[in-house]
């Protein structure tokens, strides 16, 4: 099989693609074309997008490099530390801190300019204290909690907050959001009260004199599913990397799938009838089979929860995954696929020809969501840019 041009992420040093146990294909073609379909349901609205979790495991460096030279209009990330990560990297972009962060992480915040979000009063005045500290004016964002019970302040609370807010002169509201509890219910009752909740708290702000700030409530799935939530700004994370955000109709069923995660056959040997394979014999061969190992396991990301019944494509031939998953190692019955020989690329994710194993599928078998995937890929998982 010819293969693709590829970069390696720095953390593979000096190797080729070509001498990676165990690897994680990142399709950039993909990315953009996924980007489009958002930017076409976002109807002129700004994106922002969600790189927390070392971007679902895609590589948040590489994919800000990327979005930002596609013209996304800002970044979003869980806490202080991928937000530096990025700025040490020379991403020049707003960055936003979609969680909260505490008051140790205060004046690296301020001094890289990149946005939190408030919670509370007291968080507010411990940040602008550090920005007159450092005679900067930080930018910050209002999350209002309504109904997600995490993060964000009350709508109610949002009156004294926003009159408290002018006295704080070191400081400069951007923006208002929310999250969505659930809104991959049926009934979107729920989501449309959070949504109303939201409203309120966006109203009381134009009152009060905030009229122009970003306002943004929708991440994947809401993006698609309720358009009436999307404000002017929409907050895509999943729906970036194509992982379908539980929406089976229009624009987010044309995403395309951006990762594959591939290993090679490290050994073969052949066993007889009723040989044990892996930890607790919690397999045995029925016939005479050859069994292949392969060096990946949970400490890679490939979970513990596919023992005995996962498959793999190797040749074109799909696979069974037999005995227990153990940190390092897996092993397959490739008594029916052809030729195969040690070093042959295995696909535990993704396709080749006609054959796929999707991220879905894949975390069927897990029975997991399909971002515990891709965000629990290991850092012996190197990232190969295609």
């Amino acid at each position: 099989m010819r293969k693709k041009k590829t970069d390696s992420t720095p953390d593979s040093g000096l190797r080729t693609p070509d001498s990676h146990r165990v690897w994680a294909e990142v399709d950039r073609a993909a990315v953009k074309h996924n980007l489009r379909a958002i930017r076409k349901a976002a109807s002129g609205a700004r994106v922002l997008a969600v790189l927390k979790a070392n971007a679902y495991g895609h590589g948040a460096i590489e994919m800000a490099r990327l979005l930002v030279s596609e013209g996304v209009d800002c970044l979003g990330v869980g806490d202080s530390g991928e937000a530096l990560e990025l700025r040490l990297a020379g991403i020049k972009a707003p960055i936003l801190i979609v969680g909260g962060i505490v008051p140790g992480e205060m004046p690296a915040v301020v001094e890289r300019g990149i946005e939190a979000n408030l919670h509370t009063v007291s968080m507010a005045e411990d940040l602008n204290a550090e920005a007159a500290r450092q005679k900067r004016v930080a930018r910050v964002q209002l999350k209002i909690d309504t109904g997600m019970g995490r993060l964000g302040m009350q709508p109610f609370d949002a009156v004294p907050f926003l009159h408290r807010l002018r006295e704080l002169k070191n400081l400069k509201l951007v923006g208002l959001n929310t999250h969505f509890s659930y809104p991959y219910e049926q009934n979107p009752d729920f989501t449309l009260r959070q949504l109303e909740r939201f409203h309120v708290a966006v109203e009381v702000a134009r009152r009060l004199g905030y009229g122009d700030v970003l306002l943004h409530a929708s991440s994947s799935l809401a993006l698609f599913r309720h358009p009436e939530a999307r404000f002017n700004m929409v907050r895509p994370g999943v729906a970036l990397w194509g992982l379908a955000p539980g929406d089976d109709s229009g624009i987010a069923k044309k995403l395309k799938p951006v990762l594959s995660l591939k290993t090679r056959v490290l050994f073969i040997k052949d066993v007889p009838e009723g040989q044990p394979i892996g930890y607790n014999r919690t397999y045995y061969t029925s016939t005479q089979s050859r069994i292949a190992t392969m060096p990946v396991g949970y400490n890679d990301g490939y979970r513990r929860s596919l023992s005995n019944k996962a498959e793999v494509l190797i040749n074109g031939v799909r696979c069974p995954v037999v005995g227990l998953v153990s940190m390092d190692y897996l092993t397959v019955d490739v008594t029916m696929a052809r030729e195969v020989a040690v070093g042959d690329e295995v696909i535990l994710l993704g396709g080749e020809g006609d054959k796929r194993i999707s991220m879905e599928t894949l975390s069927g078998w897990a029975q997991c969501s399909p971002y515990e995937i891709s965000c629990g890929m290991g850092r012996r998982v190197a990232r190969v840019y295609v």
